[in-house]
């Protein structure tokens, strides 16, 4: 399908091939019931992002290159589970026009799962459950903002609970840090590794943060989900509180006519101690909406940041819209345009993307 999302040929090929010859070895049965199964899915994406108009003429430069997701599933039972994801992207910010540069793969996904009809529990490497725009706002440029507060690579642990309701509802709860070990650098250009001394809020080396959320549906509505999600993060070294994050968000699929479909979303996010700043707060909030015709969809996302720190405030905004188009055989092409103002420059770009996604 195609995934909409931002985000040299030799780390490509390694890096894509790697982690499942690792698991050849423990390769599932062709019986069916029978484990270990191995399943997975390998995305790729070719984005062009290319800022023609800006009122900083700095940043008007032009973006090619790759992300490359690979998701690993070991199921050792019916309800023991290993998971990997890997990802190959850019892991500098652009500062100039480039193609395939600065292109880093790492691990940013690595646990041990138990998931029952009821109970599901977890630990490693993951994505605490905290907000959700940044995951599904459509559009090229539908998380340019809002991925500010993705709680991406934190250590821990975390569980659930699913229970029925006039619908499906699960609270979940995970405690967890920055990932400060060699996992937090990367092969090929590098990122890091990360630092206690860094700083940032949740950079901590200890559990002293965590994040709840409750996340379902109700029967009457179909295709309508909701999401509430609370995070307190620890201050790091740079910090003198703990931030404080609160999110309301859901989305809406229905049909509006025969192979058409409108999917409309919204997020709204508060934090207080911003950066684990005392005083310091920011908002965050996202508005989109797919329409869905047979191959087709086109989308708009709105996106506001307002910040204050240190007494100052700061209005940042992003406007996309995409049109793209899946081919029956899985290639998915997209282009975009893009209106920002951001740290009070004015911008326009455009962008186009490649995509195709592989199962096994």
């Amino acid at each position: 399908m195609i995934s909409f999302r931002s985000g040299s040929a030799g780390y490509l090929l390694a890096f894509t091939a790697a982690l499942p010859l690792s698991l050849v070895a423990i390769s599932a049965s062709a019986e069916e019931a029978s484990y270990p199964q191995i399943t997975g899915e390998l995305s790729v994406e070719i984005e062009n992002d290319w800022t023609y108009q800006s009122e900083d003429p700095s940043t008007e430069i032009n973006d090619l290159y790759p992300t490359v997701v690979l998701g690993t599933n070991v199921a050792l039972s019916e309800v023991f589970s290993l998971n990997f994801e890997a990802t190959l992207e850019p892991v500098k910010d652009a500062t100039s026009d480039r193609a395939f540069e600065d292109l880093g793969g790492y691990l940013n996904i690595i646990t041990a799962n138990y998931d029952g009809e009821t109970l599901s529990a977890y630990a490693g490497k993951f994505t605490p459950n905290f907000g959700i725009a940044w995951d599904i706002a459509p559009g090229i440029f539908g998380t340019n903002l809002n991925e500010d507060y993705e709680l991406a690579e934190m250590i821990g642990f975390g569980g659930g609970f699913s229970f029925d309701a006039l619908g499906e509802h699960t609270i979940s709860a995970s405690t967890f840090f920055q990932d400060t070990s060699f996992l937090s650098n990367s092969v090929g250009t590098k990122r890091g590794p990360l630092r206690l001394s860094d700083g940032g809020v949740a950079n901590t080396e200890d559990f002293s943060s965590f994040a709840v959320a409750l996340d379902g549906n109700f029967q009457q509505l179909a295709g309508f989900r909701y999401h509430l999600g609370f995070s307190s993060l620890g201050a790091g070294e740079d910090g003198n509180d703990r931030q404080l994050g609160y999110a309301v968000g859901g989305e809406y699929a229905f049909n509006v006519g025969e192979n058409v479909t409108l999917s409309p979303m919204a997020e709204y996010v508060y934090f207080d101690n911003y950066g684990g700043i005392n005083d310091d707060t920011a908002n965050y909030f996202t508005a989109g909406l797919a329409f869905n015709y047979e191959n087709w969809v086109a989308s708009s996302t709105y996106q506001l940041r307002d910040t204050k720190v240190s007494g100052v405030t700061t209005d940042d905004y992003v406007v996309d819209l995409t049109l793209g188009y899946e081919f029956d055989m899985g290639l998915g092409v997209a282009a975009a345009w893009r209106g920002a103002e951001e740290s009070n420059v004015d911008s326009e770009g455009l962008g186009l993307l490649l995509s195709y996604a592989i199962e096994f």
